[in-house]
Protein backbone atom coordinates (compact mmCIF):
# COMPACT_ATOMS: atom_id res chain seq x y z
CA UNK A 1 0.00 0.00 0.00
CA UNK A 2 3.14 1.97 0.43
CA UNK A 3 2.47 3.96 3.44
CA UNK A 4 5.47 4.56 5.77
CA UNK A 5 4.97 2.77 8.76
CA UNK A 6 5.41 5.76 11.18
CA UNK A 7 2.59 7.67 10.43
CA UNK A 8 0.79 4.98 12.33
CA UNK A 9 2.39 4.18 15.38
CA UNK A 10 2.14 6.01 18.96
CA UNK A 11 5.39 5.91 19.43
CA UNK A 12 7.16 8.04 22.84
CA UNK A 13 7.79 5.29 25.17
CA UNK A 14 10.93 3.89 27.28
CA UNK A 15 11.28 0.36 26.67
CA UNK A 16 11.64 -2.42 29.53
CA UNK A 17 13.96 -4.87 29.81
CA UNK A 18 12.56 -8.07 29.30
CA UNK A 19 13.67 -11.52 31.06
CA UNK A 20 13.17 -14.55 28.96
CA UNK A 21 9.68 -16.55 29.71
CA UNK A 22 9.71 -20.08 29.96
CA UNK A 23 8.46 -21.68 26.68
CA UNK A 24 4.91 -22.59 28.00
CA UNK A 25 3.51 -19.05 28.77
CA UNK A 26 0.96 -18.38 27.59
CA UNK A 27 0.20 -14.28 25.65
CA UNK A 28 -3.11 -12.81 25.30
CA UNK A 29 -4.60 -11.72 21.55
CA UNK A 30 -7.73 -9.94 22.32
CA UNK A 31 -10.47 -7.77 20.21
CA UNK A 32 -12.59 -5.04 21.99
CA UNK A 33 -15.07 -2.56 20.29
CA UNK A 34 -14.76 0.58 22.54
CA UNK A 35 -18.08 2.05 21.84
CA UNK A 36 -17.87 5.49 20.38
CA UNK A 37 -14.14 6.04 21.89
CA UNK A 38 -14.24 10.43 21.19
CA UNK A 39 -12.36 13.17 22.56
CA UNK A 40 -14.69 16.39 22.58
CA UNK A 41 -13.64 18.45 19.46
CA UNK A 42 -15.06 18.26 16.11
CA UNK A 43 -12.36 16.92 13.14
CA UNK A 44 -13.11 19.09 10.19
CA UNK A 45 -14.92 16.55 7.93
CA UNK A 46 -16.12 14.71 10.11
CA UNK A 47 -19.09 13.99 11.73
CA UNK A 48 -18.84 13.76 15.18
CA UNK A 49 -20.97 17.01 15.95
CA UNK A 50 -22.75 14.91 18.66
CA UNK A 51 -19.63 13.81 20.82
CA UNK A 52 -18.27 17.66 21.37
CA UNK A 53 -20.23 19.73 24.42
CA UNK A 54 -23.05 20.98 22.60
CA UNK A 55 -23.57 18.25 21.34
CA UNK A 56 -26.93 15.41 21.42
CA UNK A 57 -24.34 13.32 24.00
CA UNK A 58 -23.21 16.49 25.86
CA UNK A 59 -19.79 15.44 25.28
CA UNK A 60 -17.40 17.08 27.86
CA UNK A 61 -14.04 16.62 29.29
CA UNK A 62 -15.47 14.88 32.57
CA UNK A 63 -17.50 12.41 30.13
CA UNK A 64 -14.08 12.28 28.07
CA UNK A 65 -11.88 11.17 30.90
CA UNK A 66 -14.51 9.00 32.64
CA UNK A 67 -14.66 6.57 29.34
CA UNK A 68 -10.78 6.79 28.83
CA UNK A 69 -10.39 5.85 32.71
CA UNK A 70 -12.90 2.87 31.85
CA UNK A 71 -11.30 2.06 29.13
CA UNK A 72 -7.50 1.63 30.90
CA UNK A 73 -9.70 -0.58 33.62
CA UNK A 74 -10.83 -2.71 30.92
CA UNK A 75 -7.14 -3.30 29.27
CA UNK A 76 -5.67 -3.51 32.81
CA UNK A 77 -7.90 -6.69 33.70
CA UNK A 78 -7.65 -8.33 30.61
CA UNK A 79 -3.54 -7.66 31.04
CA UNK A 80 -3.59 -8.98 34.50
CA UNK A 81 -4.93 -12.47 33.68
CA UNK A 82 -2.72 -13.33 30.77
CA UNK A 83 0.20 -10.44 29.39
CA UNK A 84 -2.06 -8.52 26.58
CA UNK A 85 0.47 -8.37 23.98
CA UNK A 86 -1.85 -7.27 21.22
CA UNK A 87 -5.61 -5.65 21.49
CA UNK A 88 -7.13 -4.80 18.17
CA UNK A 89 -9.75 -1.93 19.05
CA UNK A 90 -13.16 -0.46 16.95
CA UNK A 91 -14.67 2.64 17.33
CA UNK A 92 -11.48 4.67 17.69
CA UNK A 93 -12.05 8.86 16.60
CA UNK A 94 -8.22 9.33 16.24
CA UNK A 95 -4.31 9.34 17.47
CA UNK A 96 -5.42 11.85 19.59
CA UNK A 97 -7.61 9.27 22.19
CA UNK A 98 -4.90 6.68 21.42
CA UNK A 99 -2.04 8.87 23.05
CA UNK A 100 -4.29 9.59 25.79
CA UNK A 101 -5.25 6.27 26.79
CA UNK A 102 -1.48 4.73 26.67
CA UNK A 103 0.06 7.86 27.96
CA UNK A 104 -2.71 9.77 30.49
CA UNK A 105 -3.39 6.46 32.65
CA UNK A 106 -0.74 4.14 34.11
CA UNK A 107 -1.25 2.35 30.69
CA UNK A 108 2.16 3.95 30.43
CA UNK A 109 4.07 1.95 33.28
CA UNK A 110 2.97 -0.98 31.58
CA UNK A 111 4.77 -0.65 28.32
CA UNK A 112 1.38 -0.05 25.79
CA UNK A 113 1.55 1.94 22.41
CA UNK A 114 -0.77 1.87 19.38
CA UNK A 115 -0.76 1.14 15.56
CA UNK A 116 -3.81 3.80 13.77
CA UNK A 117 -4.57 4.99 10.65
CA UNK A 118 -7.07 7.79 9.99
CA UNK A 119 -9.88 6.09 7.51
CA UNK A 120 -12.82 7.85 5.18
CA UNK A 121 -15.46 7.28 8.37
CA UNK A 122 -17.71 9.57 7.69
CA UNK A 123 -18.45 9.52 11.42
CA UNK A 124 -14.67 9.29 12.00
CA UNK A 125 -14.23 6.36 14.08
CA UNK A 126 -11.34 3.81 13.14
CA UNK A 127 -9.94 0.90 13.99
CA UNK A 128 -6.31 0.66 16.01
CA UNK A 129 -4.15 -1.55 17.64
CA UNK A 130 -2.45 -1.56 21.59
CA UNK A 131 0.22 -3.71 21.76
CA UNK A 132 2.92 -4.10 24.83
CA UNK A 133 6.25 -2.47 23.68
CA UNK A 134 8.00 -5.06 25.98
CA UNK A 135 6.61 -7.63 23.89
CA UNK A 136 6.12 -7.10 20.24
CA UNK A 137 8.06 -4.38 18.19
CA UNK A 138 6.34 -3.64 15.18
CA UNK A 139 7.93 -4.50 11.78
CA UNK A 140 5.21 -3.00 9.01
CA UNK A 141 1.61 -1.67 9.70
CA UNK A 142 -0.51 -0.19 7.00
CA UNK A 143 -4.66 0.15 6.05
CA UNK A 144 -6.45 -1.67 3.58
CA UNK A 145 -9.24 0.40 2.29
CA UNK A 146 -12.86 -1.32 1.63
CA UNK A 147 -14.28 0.48 -1.39
CA UNK A 148 -17.44 -1.20 -1.82
CA UNK A 149 -18.82 -0.72 -5.32
CA UNK A 150 -20.72 1.46 -6.73
CA UNK A 151 -18.27 3.56 -4.97
CA UNK A 152 -14.93 4.12 -6.40
CA UNK A 153 -12.95 5.27 -3.37
CA UNK A 154 -13.22 3.92 0.74
CA UNK A 155 -16.13 5.49 2.59
CA UNK A 156 -15.83 3.13 5.77
CA UNK A 157 -13.26 1.62 8.17
CA UNK A 158 -10.00 0.14 6.81
CA UNK A 159 -8.93 -2.96 7.76
CA UNK A 160 -5.98 -2.19 9.72
CA UNK A 161 -2.87 -4.45 8.97
CA UNK A 162 0.22 -5.15 11.16
CA UNK A 163 3.12 -7.45 11.28
CA UNK A 164 4.89 -7.96 14.64
CA UNK A 165 8.00 -9.84 15.82
CA UNK A 166 8.06 -10.61 19.18
CA UNK A 167 10.51 -8.90 21.44
CA UNK A 168 14.09 -10.74 22.90
CA UNK A 169 13.52 -13.50 25.60
CA UNK A 170 9.79 -13.48 24.44
CA UNK A 171 8.17 -16.76 23.32
CA UNK A 172 5.81 -15.76 20.62
CA UNK A 173 5.87 -16.74 16.92
CA UNK A 174 8.71 -15.52 14.45
CA UNK A 175 6.15 -13.16 12.78
CA UNK A 176 2.79 -12.51 13.92
CA UNK A 177 0.55 -11.37 11.08
CA UNK A 178 -2.50 -9.21 12.92
CA UNK A 179 -5.60 -7.86 10.85
CA UNK A 180 -7.83 -5.52 12.64
CA UNK A 181 -11.46 -5.21 11.27
CA UNK A 182 -14.61 -3.29 11.58
CA UNK A 183 -17.07 -4.35 9.01
CA UNK A 184 -20.06 -2.05 8.26
CA UNK A 185 -23.25 -2.10 10.05
CA UNK A 186 -26.90 -3.25 9.56
CA UNK A 187 -27.97 0.11 10.30
CA UNK A 188 -30.86 0.87 7.45
CA UNK A 189 -30.96 -2.99 7.71
CA UNK A 190 -29.91 -6.44 7.80
CA UNK A 191 -30.28 -7.43 4.12
CA UNK A 192 -29.65 -4.03 2.71
CA UNK A 193 -26.32 -3.65 4.06
CA UNK A 194 -25.52 -7.64 3.14
CA UNK A 195 -23.52 -6.89 0.57
CA UNK A 196 -21.45 -4.15 2.23
CA UNK A 197 -20.52 -6.82 4.60
CA UNK A 198 -19.52 -9.28 1.88
CA UNK A 199 -17.67 -6.60 0.06
CA UNK A 200 -15.84 -6.44 3.46
CA UNK A 201 -15.47 -10.16 3.89
CA UNK A 202 -13.89 -10.74 0.20
CA UNK A 203 -11.18 -7.74 1.08
CA UNK A 204 -9.95 -9.87 4.21
CA UNK A 205 -9.97 -13.08 2.52
CA UNK A 206 -7.85 -11.71 -0.48
CA UNK A 207 -5.62 -10.53 1.80
CA UNK A 208 -5.47 -13.56 4.66
CA UNK A 209 -4.72 -16.11 1.42
CA UNK A 210 -1.93 -13.00 0.18
CA UNK A 211 -0.07 -13.45 3.61
CA UNK A 212 -0.92 -17.64 3.85
CA UNK A 213 0.85 -18.21 0.41
CA UNK A 214 3.34 -15.70 1.29
CA UNK A 215 4.22 -16.64 4.57
CA UNK A 216 3.18 -20.11 5.02
CA UNK A 217 4.28 -20.89 8.34
CA UNK A 218 3.66 -17.43 9.97
CA UNK A 219 1.05 -16.81 12.87
CA UNK A 220 -1.97 -15.17 10.78
CA UNK A 221 -5.10 -13.74 13.03
CA UNK A 222 -8.15 -11.62 12.10
CA UNK A 223 -10.19 -10.34 14.87
CA UNK A 224 -12.87 -7.37 14.78
CA UNK A 225 -15.94 -6.51 15.04
CA UNK A 226 -17.86 -8.05 11.66
CA UNK A 227 -21.14 -6.69 12.56
CA UNK A 228 -23.21 -9.84 12.32
CA UNK A 229 -22.93 -13.67 13.55
CA UNK A 230 -20.57 -16.59 12.55
CA UNK A 231 -23.43 -18.47 10.22
CA UNK A 232 -24.19 -15.18 8.15
CA UNK A 233 -23.33 -16.30 4.28
CA UNK A 234 -21.54 -12.94 4.35
CA UNK A 235 -18.49 -14.83 6.17
CA UNK A 236 -18.96 -18.16 4.29
CA UNK A 237 -15.83 -17.48 2.84
CA UNK A 238 -13.88 -16.79 5.44
CA UNK A 239 -14.82 -19.71 7.65
CA UNK A 240 -12.79 -22.21 5.06
CA UNK A 241 -9.03 -23.90 4.81
CA UNK A 242 -6.79 -22.92 5.89
CA UNK A 243 -8.90 -20.77 8.32
CA UNK A 244 -11.07 -21.21 11.20
CA UNK A 245 -13.12 -19.12 13.48
CA UNK A 246 -12.90 -19.60 16.62
CA UNK A 247 -16.82 -18.48 17.24
CA UNK A 248 -18.22 -21.23 14.72
CA UNK A 249 -16.43 -24.01 16.70
CA UNK A 250 -18.34 -26.25 19.04
CA UNK A 251 -16.37 -24.70 22.42
CA UNK A 252 -17.82 -21.63 21.68
CA UNK A 253 -21.56 -22.31 20.94
CA UNK A 254 -24.01 -21.97 24.12
CA UNK A 255 -21.68 -19.06 25.54
CA UNK A 256 -23.03 -16.23 25.85
CA UNK A 257 -22.16 -13.09 23.33
CA UNK A 258 -20.29 -10.31 22.87
CA UNK A 259 -23.36 -8.43 22.60
CA UNK A 260 -26.92 -7.58 23.44
CA UNK A 261 -29.49 -6.56 21.36
CA UNK A 262 -33.21 -6.10 23.23
CA UNK A 263 -33.43 -9.89 24.61
CA UNK A 264 -31.00 -12.10 22.41
CA UNK A 265 -27.50 -12.26 23.18
CA UNK A 266 -25.13 -13.05 20.01
CA UNK A 267 -21.66 -13.20 18.92
CA UNK A 268 -20.62 -10.83 16.09
CA UNK A 269 -17.08 -10.43 17.28
CA UNK A 270 -15.06 -12.63 15.55
CA UNK A 271 -11.55 -14.22 15.31
CA UNK A 272 -10.01 -16.23 12.70
CA UNK A 273 -6.97 -17.88 12.72
CA UNK A 274 -4.56 -20.30 10.01
CA UNK A 275 -3.79 -23.45 10.97
CA UNK A 276 -0.60 -22.63 12.43
CA UNK A 277 -1.87 -20.87 15.10
CA UNK A 278 -4.55 -23.19 16.47
CA UNK A 279 -2.61 -25.37 17.50
CA UNK A 280 -1.16 -23.28 20.41
CA UNK A 281 -4.64 -21.76 21.75
CA UNK A 282 -5.47 -22.58 25.14
CA UNK A 283 -7.98 -25.44 24.75
CA UNK A 284 -8.23 -24.85 21.11
CA UNK A 285 -10.71 -21.82 21.82
CA UNK A 286 -11.47 -18.41 22.05
CA UNK A 287 -12.94 -16.73 25.17
CA UNK A 288 -15.26 -14.22 26.12
CA UNK A 289 -14.32 -11.39 28.75
CA UNK A 290 -17.61 -11.27 30.77
CA UNK A 291 -16.59 -10.16 34.09
CA UNK A 292 -18.65 -8.70 36.35
CA UNK A 293 -17.61 -4.83 36.26
CA UNK A 294 -18.63 -4.69 32.51
CA UNK A 295 -22.39 -5.65 33.22
CA UNK A 296 -25.16 -4.39 34.67
CA UNK A 297 -28.73 -5.67 35.35
CA UNK A 298 -31.45 -6.01 32.40
CA UNK A 299 -34.45 -4.85 33.83
CA UNK A 300 -36.57 -4.86 30.74
CA UNK A 301 -34.99 -8.22 28.90
CA UNK A 302 -34.20 -9.78 32.50
CA UNK A 303 -30.66 -10.94 33.09
CA UNK A 304 -27.75 -8.77 32.47
CA UNK A 305 -26.26 -6.35 29.47
CA UNK A 306 -23.44 -4.88 29.10
CA UNK A 307 -22.93 -1.85 30.68
CA UNK A 308 -22.24 0.73 28.28
CA UNK A 309 -21.67 4.43 28.09
CA UNK A 310 -24.57 5.85 26.69
CA UNK A 311 -28.64 4.26 25.81
CA UNK A 312 -29.85 6.17 23.41
CA UNK A 313 -28.85 10.06 24.33
CA UNK A 314 -28.72 9.11 27.96
CA UNK A 315 -25.90 9.05 29.65
CA UNK A 316 -25.06 5.51 31.55
CA UNK A 317 -21.33 5.95 31.92
CA UNK A 318 -20.22 2.74 31.66
CA UNK A 319 -17.73 0.98 29.44
CA UNK A 320 -19.01 -0.42 26.02
CA UNK A 321 -22.09 -2.04 24.29
CA UNK A 322 -19.41 -4.92 23.78
CA UNK A 323 -17.58 -7.33 25.50
CA UNK A 324 -14.33 -8.27 25.06
CA UNK A 325 -13.10 -11.44 23.02
CA UNK A 326 -9.36 -13.15 23.24
CA UNK A 327 -7.36 -15.88 22.84
CA UNK A 328 -4.26 -16.83 24.67
CA UNK A 329 -1.58 -18.41 22.79
CA UNK A 330 1.64 -20.11 23.14
CA UNK A 331 4.77 -21.62 21.22
CA UNK A 332 5.65 -24.93 22.78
Amino acid sequence: MGIPLLLGLGGGFLRAQVAPMPADTFYRIAFYNAENYFDCLHDSGKNDHDFTPAGIKGWGNAKYIQKRNNLFKVISAINAETPLAALGMAEIENARVLRDLCRGTPLRYRNFDFVHFESNDPRGIDVALLYRTDLLRIDTAYPYPLVIPPDTVSRTRDILYVRALPQHGVCLPDTLHLLVNHFPSKYGGALKTQAKRAAAARLLRQVLDGLQTRHPGSFIIALGDFNTTPDDPALRRLDSVPFVNLMHAESWKGKMGSHKYREEWSTIDHIYVNHNCFGNIRQGRAFLFDREFLLMPDERYLGSKPFRTFYGARYLGGYSDHLPVYIDVKIP
